[in-house]
């Protein structure tokens, strides 16, 4: 060994730590830094919004039991009001809020509702601002806690139309299980067996409805178009507008089949011979969408520090869960959030990883008068 070379080697390895040490000092100034400015500008916000004093919510009811979302709030942020909340079924909402605009009052700060009904009647009327501004809290912005590592929007920009709800979905075809064995079904296309012509009861969606099952079918590339000119077309399907009736009647079996029939799940814990098609048991992929889990902030809202607190606690972990637990009753409901309690999330609901999905709520899939049309134009014919 070359004594003359080691203290040469002493002071480079001296120094290469002393660079790391350095490294590691700055890399804790820096996040030191960036704790320090969300924090500072999340307490900005938070005491702005102590000071404006209220939020004004309006919201879809099937969003799910909404009370115990605001309870939630109002517990994590006594000082901030939830006033003027407005709740209802989305095609009473909207009117209201667009009427209410068209007066002149600006009172909503946020909606909460079905994604088609904000792109279809908010989106479209350029009445949105955009909700990546907003985001603040790191848990929230931190994309790693979200399904596919990403936020979903259903807008094109990405930008004004935040998806939090995940929703799995199949075909959405219910039976009565004392008429249907359901390993008869182990495909879609099985229910137009001729067998069951004339047994076979669906929603008549029109043109001012929408429906995320009927988007899934529509789109879905093992089923499509071809499909519902089949089933509304040469089934002899009893169209109904009245769901509580449907499921009264697959309940009592006056039909075998019902397709877009709800509160199915609701149905069969009271007792009642109903179960819908588990989509993992069919041969085509499941779908992830929302029906009512997506939220907006509308322009012109009058409380702007109290909007954006209510948005990033709605969609942190905390607020999701509350979400969750105002659907205890929705089996296949959850948040697309990463990081809740698998012990708060029903099996159905959760997202599996042997399984590829179709993801429904797109933007190019928002548009659904060819649809209504096909629709129209079969049950029309067959008349």
């Amino acid at each position: 060994m070359n004594v003359s070379l080691l203290p040469c080697r002493v002071t480079a390895l001296s120094t290469v730590l002393l660079f790391l040490q350095v490294l590691v000092a700055v890399g804790s100034i820096n996040a030191a830094e960036a704790r320090s400015f969300w924090q500072a500008e999340w307490e900005k916000v938070v005491k702005a919004a102590e000071e404006e004093g209220q939020v004004r919510i309006y919201a879809s009811n099937s969003v799910g039991n909404l009370q115990v979302i605001w309870d939630a709030f109002q517990r994590r942020y006594p000082r901030i009001k939830l006033t003027g909340a407005a709740v209802g079924r989305g095609s009473d909402m909207v009117p209201k809020l667009m009427a209410e605009r068209r007066a002149g009052k600006y009172l909503a700060d946020v909606f909460l509702g079905a994604p088609s009904a904000i792109y279809i009647n908010f989106y479209r009327a350029k009445i949105l601002e955009p909700i990546p501004p907003a985001l603040i809290l790191p848990e929230v912005t931190d994309l790693s806690k979200w399904w596919q590592g990403k936020h979903h929007y259903v807008d094109l920009e990405s930008q004004y139309i935040f998806m939090y709800e995940s929703s799995l979905y199949g075909p959405q075809i219910s039976y009565n299980t004392k008429l249907v064995k359901p390993e008869e079904i182990t495909s879609v296309w099985d229910v137009l067996h001729p067998k069951w012509k004339g047994k076979f009861e669906a929603a008549h969606i029109g043109p001012t409805q929408g429906s995320t099952a009927i988007v899934f079918l529509y789109h879905h590339p093992q089923i499509g178009p071809k499909f519902l000119e089949k089933l509304y077309g040469e089934m002899d399907v009893t169209l109904f507008g009245d769901f509580r009736q449907a499921t009264d009647w697959l309940a009592q079996g006056k039909f075998s089949l019902c397709l877009l029939c709800r509160r199915i799940d609701r149905a069969a814990a009271q007792g009642l011979p109903v179960a819908e098609l588990n989509p993992y048991d069919l041969k085509e992929k499941p779908g992830i969408g929302a029906g009512s889990g997506a939220i907006g902030l509308m322009n012109r809202h009058p409380h702007a520090n109290a909007a954006k607190v209510f948005i990033n606690w709605y969609l942190s972990r905390e607020g999701q869960i509350a979400f969750r637990q105002a659907n205890t009753d929705e089996h296949r409901k959850a948040s697309l959030r990463e990081d809740l309690l698998l012990d708060i999330v029903p099996e159905l609901a959760r997202r599996r990883q042997d399984k590829e999905y179709v993801f429904i709520n797109r933007p190019e899939w928002m548009d659904e008068k060819p649809i209504h049309a096909l629709l129209e134009r079969v049950i029309r014919k067959h008349k």
